[in-house]
């Protein structure tokens, strides 16, 4: 495979980890391509929804849909797969793939979960050569076991091109995997002063409409969006990903402006791929666009509760989806008998009921690790934090690393005396230009 067909082969990669991203659920958003030994590609495809096929077996469906006897009666299934390629010949199916070469972002599953295991699929499709991104941190998955593989004349290797391609992909589930936790964005607007609100705390627009397309196939990326008391007070927010035809519309050229990114930088690799893939993905994401819905998460002050606006909001995005996905904390006290006091009317209890499956969990002042642990409990891999002062505070001691701040700083606005976004002073990863707004891309760690 000469150099271009490699290109071609992580773009493609990425691409599908890009829409697979924000719709699998618990499960890893695979990508899954198979192509000859010269590079052509032969098919494509990407992990589906939660209890769907995983990457792999979609990739075989939709060969096997392509076989000529079997174009009649399949010809109603929806493939992702490449619109151009060939009919496949019986020498080309079931075991006979032999003069072709299997890449997958990471390792296939060697357990029985919703489907059967992957490897067994890719043992009787007999690639000549299995390539890996990344090897799978679920333990019930029998990682690096590639025995099978090779005693079958299959070769095995991990790519590190292709791991560093779908790494913000996979970062959310490869964190869960190992910590239990979620990925982690807080992502904050501001002025050209780098304040997120005024000192009154006014409901007002901060980040430029040019960006607004960006941000929200960001959100689509996500398993959760979660708020704070403070914002659900003010903004009422729905939390829910949709498209306008303003936004494409409004929406203006990104450019990266940092030049360098380090190898295996997931934050600016997922925010490189939202400005790469966002505008010539809308269609895609607007015909999915239930399928990209994530969990909508509030934590709600008991003694400072939403209007009745905020509650029909809500129920109204539930009908539309037909999906409860509203999830409920409630911010307290450390102390069991300040919290037993902190009871809410029947009313509002009923309505936060009605409106998830799951319960109202309690959150002292440094539970932060607690509400993450929730979330991931639920199998929800990344989660984006909308933040004014809440999350930077309230989760300041249970993040690591690979979680990311996205500051989006509009310099045609101006919020002369208010409130500034506590990590503006962090040194900045990566830069992005979004018209008249810059997306600065930090670590969590704040300086002392």
């Amino acid at each position: 495979m000469d150099v271009g067909k490699k290109k071609e082969l992580y773009s493609l990669h990425s691409l599908l980890g890009f829409l697979a991203m924000g719709k699998t659920g618990g499960n890893p958003p695979v990508s899954a391509v198979l192509t000859s030994l010269d590079g052509e590609v032969l098919a494509k495809a990407h992990t589906q929804g939660f209890g769907g096929n995983h990457a792999e077996r979609e990739l075989f469906s939709q060969l096997e849909t392509h076989r000529p006897e079997n174009h009649n009666q399949n010809q109603g299934i929806p493939s992702h797969g490449n619109r151009d390629q060939p009919n496949l010949t019986e020498n080309q199916t079931g075991a006979r793939f032999t003069e072709s070469i299997l890449s997958v972002s990471l390792e296939p599953c060697t357990h029985f979960g919703k489907t059967p295991p992957c490897r067994d699929l890719v043992l009787t499709s007999n690639p000549k050569e299995l390539l890996i991104g990344w090897k799978d941190p679920n333990p019930l998955v029998l990682s690096g076991d590639w025995k099978p593989y090779q005693d079958q004349g299959i070769g095995v290797r991990l790519d590190p091109v292709l791991a560093n391609t779908s790494l913000p992909y996979l970062q959310g589930f490869i964190k869960r995997m190992k910590t239990g936790l979620p990925w982690v964005w807080i992502k904050s607007a501001t002025s050209k002063e780098g304040n997120f609100a005024s000192s009154s705390r006014k409901k007002e627009r901060v980040s430029g409409e040019e960006v607004d397309l960006f941000l929200q196939i960001l959100r689509a990326k996500f398993d959760a969006v979660a708020v704070g008391p403070n914002t659900i007070y003010t903004d009422e927010p729905s939390l829910h990903f949709r498209i306008t035809e303003s936004m494409i519309q409004n929406a203006a050229l990104p450019k990266r402006v940092t030049d360098l990114v380090p190898f295996f930088d997931a934050k600016t690799n997922l925010m490189s791929a939202v400005c790469q893939w966002a505008k010539d993905t809308v269609s895609i994401h607007l015909l999915e666009e239930g399928n990209y819905q994530p969990y909508r998460v509030f934590v709600l002050d008991p003694n400072q509760l939403p209007k009745e606006s905020f509650w029909k909001k809500q129920e109204e995005l539930t009908e539309q989806f037909g999906k409860k996905l509203c999830l409920f904390f409630l911010k307290g006290s450390n102390d069991p008998n300040q919290s037993e006091g902190l009871s809410l009317p029947e009313e509002t209890k009923n309505k936060m009921e009605s409106l998830s499956l799951h319960p109202i969990v309690r959150l002292g002042k440094g539970d932060g690790e607690v509400f993450l642990k929730t979330l991931g409990n639920l199998g929800i891999n990344t989660v984006l934090c909308e933040a004014g002062s809440f999350f930077p505070s309230f989760l300041q001691e249970s993040l690591s690393d690979e979680d990311c701040i996205l500051e989006i700083r509009n310099h045609k606005k101006s919020i002369a005396h208010g409130i500034p976004f506590v990590y503006i002073e962090e040194p900045i990863v990566s830069e992005f230009r979004v018209g008249s707004n810059s997306l600065f891309i930090r670590n969590p760690k704040r300086s002392h």
